[in-house]
């Protein structure tokens, strides 16, 4: 079983796990810096010594059994008949597919849940940081426009959304310097969590694309091998980045908190939704603790530190 651990060091933080196909190229370059240049706290946030790791169940495949198995669990039944004709063309349409590796990792279900249903909060907490300018915002209940400043641009619908099931539809269009026209693409995204263990999520991701350009997809083939460890990569990385995030509602509520107020681009609904999301996970991993020492629980002892407003600096050497 593998494990990648974030300790110390800055990772790259794609918008779509299939960005790499998409048009929607990641928007920072993965880092090998000390913690001490990290624009974000990863020592602190993980509670001093203790790492926020990642668990590789399943290493990603991409062989034709997978492919049946992931066709066979795609949600068709609960879409809206428009939604299944959309799905059913990028499946008959179908250039490249991956099953993304199965990850198990130490979270609270409700911060998971959290990003899940507001994927915009995680992309504006990364400006926040200062380590990427890529937009993604909300333009309905269920739908988005992403951004990425270097001439790409994309639409993300979420068709279905369950505890165990987030089947996402995206959109892409490349507008890269000397290209004779854009690049477009569509690719479907299954997305299925499991609650494996108290506060441990197991969750994998399929990733169907289509191009509608031959030229691009007989290309997109060719370097298919790279571009399905790239994409295991980041999901790996985005799945520590949820994991380090629910952590750091434990360990210091008061940094997310103050990390809340910074966000931009998002309504403050959903900056005073991930301070809530926060204050309940905290409060309830303090009881946890305060019960096994036997500890009487009290509001005096569940009351968080108060955490001192530091300036985060941008790390050197971060592509934005």
């Amino acid at each position: 079983m593998q494990r990648s651990y974030m300790r110390g060091w800055t990772m790259s933080v794609p918008v779509i796990v299939a960005c790499a196909w998409i048009g929607v190229p990641s928007a920072v370059v993965a880092q090998q810096s000390p913690a001490a240049e990290s624009v974000i706290p990863f020592n602190e946030l993980a509670g001093k010594d203790k790492a926020v790791a990642a668990d590789v169940v399943e290493a990603g495949d991409s062989s034709r059994r997978s492919r049946q198995v992931a066709l066979a669990e795609l949600p068709m039944g609960k879409l809206a008949p428009g939604s299944q004709k959309v799905v059913q063309e990028v499946v008959n349409n179908l250039s490249l597919f991956r099953r993304l590796p199965k990850v198990a990792i130490k979270t609270d279900r409700r911060a998971y849940d959290h990003f899940i249903q507001h994927p915009d909060v995680a992309v504006s907490i990364w400006r926040a940081m200062e380590i990427s300018q890529v937009q993604l915002s909300e333009t309905g209940p269920m739908t988005y426009q992403t951004d990425t400043k270097d001439g790409t641009a994309g639409t993300v619908e979420v068709l279905h959304r369950s505890a165990d099931s987030c089947l996402i539809l995206c959109h892409g269009q490349l507008n890269g310097h000397g290209l004779p026209k854009p690049i477009q693409a569509r690719a479907l995204m299954h997305l299925q969590p499991r609650l494996t263990a108290e506060n441990q999520v197991t969750h994998t991701c399929d990733l169907f694309v289509s191009f509608p350009s031959n030229a691009v997809e007989t290309i997109a083939k060719l370097v298919a091998p790279m571009s399905f460890k790239i994409a295991d990569k980041n999901f790996e990385e985005i799945s520590l980045f949820v994991s380090l995030m629910s952590n750091a509602m434990v360990v210091q509520p008061g940094w997310v908190e103050q990390v809340a107020m910074r966000l931009d681009g998002v309504s403050q609904e959903r900056k005073n939704s991930l301070r809530n999301v926060t204050a309940q996970v905290y409060v309830e991993a303090e009881r946890r603790r305060l019960s096994a020492l036997g500890r009487p629980v009290t509001l005096e002892a569940i009351m968080p530190p108060v955490a001192e407003k530091t300036a985060v600096q941008p790390a050197s050497g971060v592509r934005r």
